[in-house]
């Protein structure tokens, strides 16, 4: 499989709209091993991480489904392909660094990623739509039983999977979740939000970590487990801090739109003229652009003739395509980028039949 065949796969995100109000658009359980009597890839060398490659990746080749997965060392991807795989959340920003003797793994009909040789031996990234751990971590764990069959990982009875940072040592399991905060961004809120999480041991991150700094409104946040802590109180604990985040996206949402200075609504509109009449368009724009047509679709200021869901994710889908291009283009410095953008966004509006509900009028 060629890395162009995974970069036109969609994502298999979809936004969490009963339970969380479209705010929790996707969840990634990590899980990280490492193998006795080798360096952490942090210390180690170009002949260690051979010797843990040939070891690991076979492992995951004799899995039922994985024979095959993508697979390549990070050597072999330019830099444009290195950036893309990380816009789509495929490579870690850590794991986009690497070079010999690192390889990335991807199944095209699982939603998995292994990365060997990043921070760790082998790292395990589990995506799944919406709010649910649970099926990652399930996943993860007949995963592991079946990688133990052909590999023995470091484990010590009294700290569990030993790890390279000793506070992930234990299950070496770790959250994260992908969030849509359009509300608390259009309301300077951000920096208030940050320094609560900061207290609560959690950290969260923008979506798109690129050197135009903007967001989308996306952001990923994360759990820092502690060493004592199993796998329940990692994700009931997480689970709370996710809970009181999306009351407080839903709250800032609701009091935008009653807002009698038409605040949400003139946003919305303003954006969606963008994408309609623009004839340049940057990313940031549209990054932002789209963000609140989803934030309008929710809000029901958008109505559109297909069903809310599949136009959730259809907008999903367009914003990360384009992220993609842009993460593929920039590495040639195409001139003509922004313009196939504008015209990109005029067709995906025609071709998704829509209107303004009257509360607009």
């Amino acid at each position: 499989m060629k890395v162009e065949a995974i970069l036109n796969t969609p994502p298999m995100w979809e936004p969490d709209r009963n339970t969380t109000g479209g705010v929790v658009v996707g969840s990634i359980v990590r899980m990280v091993r490492n193998l006795p009597g080798h360096p952490f890839p942090g210390w180690s060398t170009a002949e260690s991480r051979a010797e843990v490659a040939d070891k690991v990746i076979p492992a995951i080749k004799n899995i039922r489904g994985f024979k095959s997965a993508f697979t390549a060392e990070m050597t072999s991807l330019s830099y444009g392909e290195r950036r893309a795989l990380l816009t789509r959340k495929q490579l870690t920003p850590c794991m986009a660094a690497r070079q010999d003797g690192c390889y990335v793994l991807i199944p095209r009909s699982r939603p998995l990623v292994f990365m060997v040789n990043e921070e760790e031996h082998l790292v395990v990234h589990h995506f799944q739509n919406g709010l649910d751990f649970d099926s990652g971590l399930d996943a993860l764990f007949q995963l592991d039983s079946l990688l133990q069959q052909e590999l023995k990982f470091a484990y010590q009875g009294q700290h569990g999977y030993l790890t390279s940072i000793p506070s992930e040592a234990g299950d070496a399991l770790q959250l994260y979740c992908l969030l849509h905060l359009p509300g608390l961004t259009c309301a300077n809120m951000m920096n208030q939000v940050t320094k609560a999480l900061e207290k609560l041991h959690v950290s969260i991150s923008p979506y798109f970590s690129d050197s135009q700094d903007d967001t989308g409104h996306l952001y990923v946040l994360f759990s820092i487990p502690g060493p004592e802590e199993s796998t329940d109180e990692l994700k009931d604990s997480f689970l709370h801090v996710i809970s009181h985040i999306v009351r407080r996206e839903q709250q800032v949402r609701d009091k935008l739109q009653a807002d009698p200075g038409l605040y949400l609504h003139d946003a919305i509109s303003r954006a969606y003229g963008l994408l309609t009449n623009c004839r340049r368009l940057s990313i940031k724009e549209l990054r932002d652009a789209v963000s609140l047509l989803r934030l309008g679709t929710l809000q029901g200021i958008i109505r559109w003739q297909e069903n809310e869901r599949d136009m959730l994710i259809a907008l999903n889908h367009f914003c990360l395509e384009q992220a993609t291009l842009t993460a593929q283009a920039e590495e040639k410095g195409d001139p003509l980028l922004c313009i196939r953008r504008a015209a990109a966004a005029r067709l995906f509006l025609n071709n998704h039949p829509h209107q303004f509900s009257d509360t607009l009028a």
